[in-house]
């Protein structure tokens, strides 16, 4: 007898969740996007001109099984994120709960106005995660979230897999709310992906550049590659080489690499200067000469120096454009400077420090596989 109840217990709890339909009706948001209102934007909106709406544009799975769509976009404005959060009852039945959102979008306009405002809302409430992945589109965030993704259930599946640990797979930067924080402390800055939508398909196009939550720059996917040597994100990507003799092309390639930094600092008086070191190692993939590496053992060599002076050429003109453009460390050396001279240093770091330091670039690449026998 008491085996026909112990089995009864078990066939009611396994039978199914009771309040299933109850889970269905929670509005669980996947991805959001966050842009100055159309209306602020056009200077219709009663709000002061320094005063500006935000449009908050979310992607939400349908949980039930009974809807045909796979998942719906929703779009409320608001003077800040909760107060857009708190105009959802009046067009979305059911609970909002942003506790699994794994991505948010920020529009061009809303990044250069200065993020914190909205970082502020989103750190305060406990239901949003900490980890949740920042980015920028060019243009409007919302239009990120209204593409068509035909090989995945929603945009924000799509925007998961390609921004979390991005820099494991390329020279991608990735960073979240919480990183966002940590980066505008004293000497440091934030930088996040740049999204954009090109042949009808979102896709990473460069990095957005920070003055602490302010977007003041954006570069594309070759200045992001040195920008994430410089800045010593540990990555691994793809890089190209070329190899000329006489004026002419005779091999070329591509290389699988890793990179690393060291740096290390002098100061006299009240000059300052860096030593970066950039330590790439990695295989060759292809190259298009012939010429076996057991033919011609300069050719190892001669790779190796040709990226070591592509790089060193390309880090050294971000370098230029980060002191005289930006005119903020977007390559996190200050730091080191202050582990030293805190007291002294901290109150100015953000104001006129790295424009007037030297910085000194030595790269060093190693060809530690080329897919040959010795």
């Amino acid at each position: 007898m008491l085996l026909v109840f112990i089995m009864a217990i078990q066939i009611i709890t396994l039978s199914g969740c009771w309040d299933y339909r109850d889970i269905n009706s929670v509005a669980l948001p996947q991805l959001g996007a966050y842009d100055i209102h159309e209306e602020s934007r056009s200077g219709t909106s009663d709000l002061p001109q320094e005063e500006k709406l935000v449009d908050l544009t979310v992607v939400i799975p349908n949980l039930s099984e009974e809807v045909k769509a796979k998942f719906r976009i929703e779009k409320t404005p608001g003077l800040l994120i909760g107060n857009s959060r708190g105009q959802k009852p009046y067009s979305s039945p059911g609970d909002y709960s942003p506790a699994v959102a794994s991505i948010i979008v920020f529009g061009e306009d809303e990044a250069a106005t200065g993020l914190n405002k909205l970082n502020e809302a989103l750190s305060r409430g406990a239901k949003n995660p900490h980890t949740v992945n920042y980015s920028v589109a060019e243009g409007r965030g919302e239009n990120i979230l209204r593409v068509p993704t035909d090989d995945y259930s929603t945009m924000g599946d799509y925007l998961r897999l390609l921004l979390r640990s991005s820099e494991k797979r390329g020279f991608i930067p990735s960073s979240t709310l919480h990183q966002f924080e940590v980066d505008q402390n004293p000497g440091k800055n934030p930088v996040m992906p740049l999204l954009i939508i090109k042949d009808e398909k979102v896709m990473v196009n460069g990095a957005a550049i920070f003055n602490k939550d302010k977007m003041i720059g954006k570069v594309g996917l070759k200045e992001t590659q040195y920008l994430m040597m410089l800045r010593g994100i540990e990555s691994n990507g793809n890089l190209p080489y070329i190899l000329n003799k006489d004026g002419k092309i005779y091999d070329y390639g591509s290389l699988s690499i890793t990179n690393n930094r060291k740096v290390t600092m002098e100061r006299n008086g009240n000059e300052f200067t860096f030593n970066i070191s950039i330590i790439l190692e990695g295989g060759l993939n292809e190259h298009s000469s012939n010429v076996l590496f057991t033919q011609n053992k300069d050719l190892r060599k001669e790779i190796e120096d040709q990226v070591t002076s592509d790089i060193t050429e390309g880090c050294n003109k971000f370098i230029k454009r980060m002191q005289e453009e930006y005119k903020v460390d977007c390559i996190d050396i200050s730091k080191y400077a202050l582990a030293k001279w805190r007291k002294e240093l901290q109150p100015t770091i953000d104001q006129g420090f790295i424009e007037n330091v030297a910085i000194k670039v030595d790269v060093k690449m190693k060809l530690k596989s080329i897919g040959e026998l010795n």
